[in-house]
């Protein structure tokens, strides 16, 4: 074989495999990013089912009960998804934002604004799904739902982020309130 030919060979060894790299990283960008989007949702679904037999064995509740509550945390989930689908958009706008060479310091607590308004809108919608549960219980399963409250609500334990403060945002000085950080 000549100089040329190994040399044509070669280029086009070089760009098959360039082209295979290429849709390989592809791929595994696709399917990462893919994946973690939808990831929230999936471990809601395969959670479902946990949290309904918790309920059941711990309060106690009837089958006419059961049904009832698993009505509830439909809905509840059903609202509490589009939030969330809400939050992790405005988590990438943030993002965004905050990639650029000058970020608007407005627009990024315009978002942090906003992704708290969401966060507060899924605990009243969990707060709304615990109080209609507790309209179906007996008294007796009150009390136990009172003792799981505290958990449900603000759960303890690991990957929660330093000690649980007592103090609420209407009992912050007004010096501070609505105010943003300086920019």
């Amino acid at each position: 074989m000549n100089y040329f030919l190994k040399l044509r060979y070669a280029i086009w060894i070089i760009i098959v495999l360039s082209v295979i790299i290429l849709a390989t990283v592809g791929s595994m960008l696709y399917f990462t990013l893919n994946n973690n989007q939808h990831q929230v949702k999936n471990d809601d679904v395969r959670r479902r089912p946990q949290m309904e037999q918790f309920f059941r064995k711990e309060l106690g509740l009837t089958p006419e009960q059961d049904k009832k509550a698993s009505e509830f945390r439909m809905e509840f989930f059903k609202s509490a998804h589009a939030i969330f689908d809400s939050i992790e958009k405005k988590r990438i706008a943030m993002i965004e934002e905050l990639s650029k060479p000058n970020p608007d310091t407005v627009v990024l607590y315009k978002l942090a604004d906003e992704m708290g308004d969401l966060h507060a809108r899924l605990k009243r919608g969990t707060i709304q799904n615990l109080m209609r549960l507790r309209s179906i219980c007996t008294p007796e399963q009150v009390q136990k739902l009172n003792k799981l409250n505290k958990d449900i609500i603000r759960p303890e334990g690991p990957g929660r982020r330093g000690p649980r403060r007592d103090s609420s945002r209407a009992e912050r000085p007004e010096q501070f309130r609505g105010q943003h950080p300086p920019q």
